[in-house]
Formats: C-alpha cells, structure tokens, sequence
C-alpha cells in the first residue's frame, strides 16, 4: 500500500468521523464553471461522452456533494498534494461526472472537495462502496481535523 493510498483511506475515515451531514432546499446553490479533474474516458460509458462536451456533463449533474474540512495540525501541504495524487478511483463509478478540490485562499488549511453526480443515487451508492473506502487510503500519518468545521452538504444543482 502506498503512502499516498494510507493517506486517502484515513482522510476519508476522518471525515467521516467528525462529519454532520445535512441538505439545503432546491434552488440554493449553483456550481461554480471551473474545470475540474480529468475525466476517466472509458469508451462506451456517458462520462466518456459527456467528458468530450464539458457544457454537457455539468447540465447531466443534478446532485452535488461538498465535503468541507479545516487541518487542525500543519499537514496541509501533505493534504492538497495527496489530492492532486489521488487514484482516480472516482472517475469511473456510475453517475459520477466530475471532482474538484478548493482551498480559501485567506484559509488555506481549509478544503472543499466538490462532487458532481447524476443523481443522488449514485452518490450514495459510492460512497458506502469498498472502493470509496480504497480511494481514501492516502491520508497523512497523522491528521487531525477541527471537528466542528467538518461537514458534508448535499445540494440539487439547478443551473449554470
């Protein structure tokens, strides 16, 4: 297993641990047009089409998930590169559409990770998945997070 696998698994368990998760009504929140990561363009699946239109594969997504964490102990440099490492595992689940990764630039021990998706189904179907739990095995030796700013939000996305 590799350090940054180690990372990802502990990140997300983590996460886990110290998250409340709540909704927002429709019509709150609209994705911002920044691009995100590339896309796994496996021939044959609608994420290697909608991958080629970039328009498109926002306008399919109608569930967003944003995960939002504050480091608590100077491992955020470790943290942003164990995301731009990261194994991609993601990219190919069914309903996913696109990851992007925030950090304030007045707060930067703080992370947002944006997922986009077709529907909430297919989140959730993700993330109680054994492959959510592998993706997140990368996490810095380590990290401790501030509990009460550790928070996973579910939004409809309207429009862009």
């Amino acid at each position: 297993m590799t350090r940054s696998s180690r990372w990802q698994i502990e990140l997300g368990e983590k996460i886990m641990e110290n998250t409340k998760t709540t909704s927002i009504p429709r019509g709150a929140l609209a994705p911002s047009g920044a691009s995100g990561c590339p896309f796994n363009q496996s021939s044959g699946s609608i994420r290697a089409e909608l991958a080629l239109r970039p328009a498109a594969a926002k306008s399919a997504s109608t569930f967003v998930a944003l995960s939002k964490f504050v480091i608590a102990n100077g491992k955020t440099a470790e943290v942003k590169q164990a995301f731009r490492d990261r194994p991609h595992m993601v990219d190919g689940q069914p309903g996913f559409v696109q990851m992007e990764v925030f950090s304030p630039l007045d707060r930067p021990e703080e992370i947002w990770l944006i997922t986009y998706w077709i529907d909430s189904a297919s989140f959730k179907l993700w993330h109680h998945s054994h492959l959510y739990h592998q993706s997140h095995k990368g996490i810095p030796k380590g990290l401790k997070l501030v509990p009460s700013e550790t928070e996973i939000r579910h939004f409809e996305r309207i429009c862009s």
